[in-house]
């Protein structure tokens, strides 16, 4: 069975680097997992879906912040909403700080003439600064106020006069404590409580002063103690033209129904009762003088029918839904058939879409409403109406592949399958180097007829990117282009280094694809008529980009969209700029690069669903089914962390933005191990040079080279000397033990035998030292890190041997020897071996053994690994066993590490089955969390969406290195491809 695992994992690296024939089956990830990955594109551009249904949220980045990514599929005129939120959000006409934007004033913090508010005023002597103004203790301020007192002037220009006409106009500001705002001269606010993000709709009389384009905001503001702030913008909101009020609520328009306070007879709620008995009134009923209400309502009960009309065909094609309002209880029904029933807390404006078992009934295009109102005294209320909204598609499933994200989706009579694929194979640089995802799409016809079917696409990534954001669209050699970014980019002065405010991020399509930058709501409308974007009207609006393209039906190979990133250069290394390894020589064009990923597309794509097919199977046959799905949740969130290049001397550098730090790169090495061990050394590299060069003097490896983008040394921070000399050591062996060629240790040689000299030196016990979970509380003489270093020595006596280094190795396993019996001496506490040699009664994972038995080191005894994996087994709890006895939390990656050091494959499932279970059962929906709590899940996680899920692989790395005792099980046995 192990030379079939060796053999099946040969066919995997084939399929990474071959022609092979395009198969798009998968072996079902059923993994529900917290955030799905769909745009992998760089470390601060990957964006995720955390909702199990596409359309109920918007994409995030990892950082949290919100995409509106919209897509819609029209069929036969129909439009069907699959990916994004309908909402649309107000745009701005003028932006605000409150949403990380900036903008230009004049302002004076001396009284100011009369007039100071009129847009002839003369304020030539007023200062000019970005806006808001405030103190430095609200995040909004950009320009700081200290006076009493503010009067602030901002002017607007090139209003677009079709927002004026289709639109609601809406002033939008935040102020503390006391604010007068005016528009043209006019009053629109005067306000005395000190309130933030508020908004008041523009009359007719402010909104016929702007029809020349041009607004005059003026504030003045008066700060009283404390914080002070002024901040205001012009917004319009979108009028709702895909929500149709077929029936409107009251407040939106008047309806007439039927009433009474009776007791009806049976079938009242039934459209042939007769109703001529009954009271005809005009809605909403409630409380007399209340809001919205036409006709008083002062019993306890109250029975209502309204007839609707309406054209039969938004039963097909529109989404239809109810909106009710009522006080204190309602039971609301359609046709004779139950909507709603609530209970006696009153509720206002609530939603609801009605069942297909209502629809039904509805397709003449006539319904009765009946409700049925009930009020236990004090105020009483009650309204409803019917609304039609874009049709929602019917999400079929999810499926989490390592390289791709497959959706299946029901729009009507048409099946739409939407794949988003990240081509990261790791045996190919190539491939893995270039910035580019393929967001794929198929449409079957699932009544076996032909349909007119295009798609759209549609962004705003303005406050995803933040401020100073510049979208454009534009063609070129037959590809439709969006690119958006931060203009006048300055390299490495990027304040906002920690967002994806640096570089461009590109959507591209070349087959038959139309596009438009404008308002949002009329570009969804016009595709809605016309199925494209051809005749678009032109707009002042760029924040939103949308491509729409025709779909063939039933197509045997899927259509496309390329995402693609250019980050100009990934870091200054050292004082040397570094350009990204797809752009080594920095004569690439982002257009070449959108022509390499086409010709390579189907090709591709056959290889990633080859490779997700082989990782799933092998990954299952040495661990099961939880943990091959597990390992194909991870892979892409470890492979999209890192980036690369080359420097100077033609180095492959391969790198998180921290670079490093180096215990992240050690729980990431599993993965790489088993794919491609050159990416493992391109990791380490820059720690050797660090080292080699002299700007490290040190006897045992830096923690990390600093951050993105400045990488020349060790961030501020405390060394981890016996945790980082052993990690360097103990990854090392492992790439020559994977290789079964040790001459990349041999070039570092002298390096890795001072590091080895200082795991000597420092003996058993660590002291003081910190480790990589202290993050849990700090213990010296930790038991896990000794047996590191300890390992660590083992591991190069190890390279010494291969080296043929004879003398070396068997001095450095010698000393691991003496130093493993010295270990379990002072370890020992029964059953179980202690988390500090000198606290009785503690315990602690020793994940770090694993490498013992990976490097078939045979340091410590079986029986250290026997009694502590045993041990861990009673110590385990809802989601796993905690990382020691002083915490109810756990590292997700030394936990599948712990699991691998069992010989059991039952107990390693026992193992890996609560890390799933956690998975599969989070509720924080943030990208795989590494550190949690194993009791519930009541502690938010705070580490999730890092590379270090490439631990998972250790199981896989097992099979590679050829360990003996593996117990890998039959395809049959662990029920693999179902």
């Amino acid at each position: 069975m192990r030379k079939y695992i060796l053999y099946s994992l040969a066919i995997l690296l084939a399929a990474c680097s071959k022609s092979v024939p395009y198969s798009d089956e998968t072996i079902k990830n059923d993994l529900r997992v917290p955030a799905y990955p769909l745009l992998m594109l760089h470390p601060h551009l990957r964006l995720w879906s955390t909702t199990d249904q596409l359309t109920e949220k918007n994409l995030i980045f990892t950082n949290g912040k919100n995409l509106p990514f919209v897509g819609f599929l029209r069929v036969d005129g129909t439009m069907y909403r699959f990916m994004g939120r309908r909402e649309l959000p107000m745009q701005a006409i003028a932006t605000m700080a409150y949403d990380y934007e900036s903008w230009e004033g004049k302002y004076t913090s001396l009284r100011p003439d009369e007039g100071w508010e009129q847009p002839d005023f003369n304020d030539q002597y007023w200062q000019v600064n970005e806006g808001a103004f405030g103190t430095r203790d609200r995040r909004e301020t950009r320009t700081q106020w200290l006076s009493t007192d503010i009067w602030v002037r901002r002017e607007i220009v090139d209003i677009d006069p079709y927002l004026l006409e289709n639109k609601k106009i809406y002033l939008r500001y935040s102020y503390d404590d006391i604010v007068q705002l005016y528009i043209n001269g006019k009053l629109v606010v005067s306000a005395d409580r000190a309130a933030a993000n508020l908004k008041v709709e523009l009359p007719d009389s402010i909104l016929n002063t702007m029809k020349e384009g041009k607004a005059l905001i003026a504030a003045h503001c008066e700060n009283k103690k404390g914080s002070a702030l002024i901040d205001f913008g012009l917004f319009a909101e979108e009028p709702g033209i895909l929500v149709e009020g077929i029936a409107p609520v009251s407040n939106e328009k008047e309806w007439i129904g039927k009433y009474t306070t009776e007791q009806p007879e049976e079938g009242w709620e039934m459209a042939a009762f007769n109703d001529s008995a009954w009271a005809q009134g005009s809605a909403a009923f409630g409380t007399e003088g209340g809001p919205s209400v036409g006709t008083p309502w002062n019993t306890n009960r109250l029975w209502i029918r309204r007839e609707v009309s309406f054209d039969p065909s938004l039963v097909k094609n529109r989404q239809l839904f109810v909106r009710y309002s009522y006080n204190d209880g309602m039971q609301l029904l359609i046709n004779g058939k139950e909507l709603v029933r609530t209970g006696t807390k009153a509720r206002n404006d609530v939603k609801v879409q009605i069942p297909d078992s209502i629809l039904e009934t509805m397709k003449d295009g006539k319904a009765l409403f009946a409700a049925r109102c009930v009020n236990w005294g004090g105020t009483s209320f009650a309204d409803f109406g019917l609304y039609g909204e874009l049709k929602e598609a019917g999400q079929k499933s999810v499926d989490v592949q390592a390289t791709q994200t497959h959706y299946i989706f029901d729009c009507g009579d048409v099946e739409l399958k939407l794949t988003f694929t990240a081509p990261y194979l790791l045996d190919d640089l190539e491939l893995l180097s270039r910035p580019v995802n393929y967001i794929s799409y198929q449409a079957k016809a699932l009544d076996g007829k032909e349909h007119d079917v295009a798609i759209y696409f549609e962004m705003d990534p303005h406050k995803a990117f933040r401020a100073g954001q510049s979208t454009e669209m534009y063609e070129k050699d037959g590809w439709v282009m969006m690119k958006t970014g931060r203009e006048n980019q300055k390299l490495w002065v990027d304040k906002l280094k920690d967002a994806p405010a640096w570089g461009y991020f590109y959507l591209g399509a070349k087959e038959n694809a139309t596009y438009a930058q404008g308002d949002a709501a009329e570009m969804r409308a016009h595709f809605m008529k016309e199925g494209d974007l051809k005749e678009m009207r032109r707009s002042n609006e760029k924040r939103y980009a949308a491509i729409a393209q025709k779909l063939e039906m039933n197509s045997e190979f899927p259509q496309h969209l390329i995402a693609a990133f250019d980050g100009l250069y990934t870091m200054a290394y050292f004082g040397e700029d570094l350009r990204p390894y797809w752009n080594k020589d920095g004569d690439r064009t982002i257009e070449g690069l959108y022509e390499d990923a086409e010709k390579v597309y189907k090709e591709t794509m056959a290889r990633c669903y080859a490779f997700d097919r082989q990782l799933m199977e092998n990954a299952c046959r040495v661990g099961g089914k939880e943990y091959a799905e597990l390992c194909a949740s991870a892979y892409r969130q470890a492979v999209s962390s890192f980036q690369m290049s080359k420097d100077s001397s033609d180095e492959l550098l391969y790198f998180t933005t921290l670079v490093g730090s180096l215990d992240i790169y050690y729980a990431a090495s599993p993965l790489f191990l088993c794919y491609n061990p050159d990416l493992l050394k391109a990791m380490l590299n820059p720690f050797f040079y660090y080292s080699e060069s002299g700007k490290w003097n040190k006897p045992f490896p830096a923690h990390d080279l600093g951050g993105y983008p400045f990488v020349n040394g060790q961030a501020k921070g405390g060394d981890l000397p016996v945790e980082h000399a052993g990690n360097m050591l103990i990854m090392v062996a492992a790439m020559a033990k994977a290789e079964k060629d040790a001459s990349y240790a041999k070039v570092h040689w002298e390096t890795l035998s001072k590091w080895a000299g200082y795991l000597v030196e420092n003996g058993v016990d660590t002291g003081k030292q910190i480790d990589t979970d202290s993050f849990a509380g700090r213990y010296s003489h930790n038991a896990n890190l000794s047996a590191k270093g300890i390992l660590g020595i083992a591991s190069y006596a190890l390279l010494a041997k291969m080296l043929d280094k004879q003398e070396d190795a068997e001095k450095y396993l010698a000393a691991a020897k003496r130093m493993a019996e010295e270990w379990e001496k002072q370890a020992s506490d029964g059953d179980h071996y202690r988390l500090a040699f000198d606290q009785m009664d503690s315990w602690g994972q020793k994940y770090n053994l694993i490498w013992d038995k990976l490097l078939d080191l045979h340091v410590f005894p079986d029986r250290v690994v026997e009694l502590e994996t045993v041990f861990y087994r009673t110590k385990s709890n809802t989601y796993g066993c905690p990382l020691h006895s002083k915490t109810d939390y756990a590292k997700a990656d030394w936990t599948v590490w712990a699991a691998a050091l069992q010989n059991d494959r039952l107990m390693f499932r026992e193992f890996i089955l609560p890390l799933y279970n956690y998975m599969n059962e989070n509720k924080w929906r943030v990208p795989m969390a590494d550190t949690y709590n194993v009791v519930n899940q009541k502690t938010r996680v705070t580490s999730w969406g890092r590379p270090v899920t490439g631990a998972y692989f250790i199981k896989l790395l097992e099979a590679v290195l050829d360990v003996k005792d593996n117990n890998i099980v039959s395809k049959d046995e662990m029920n693999c491809s179902k």
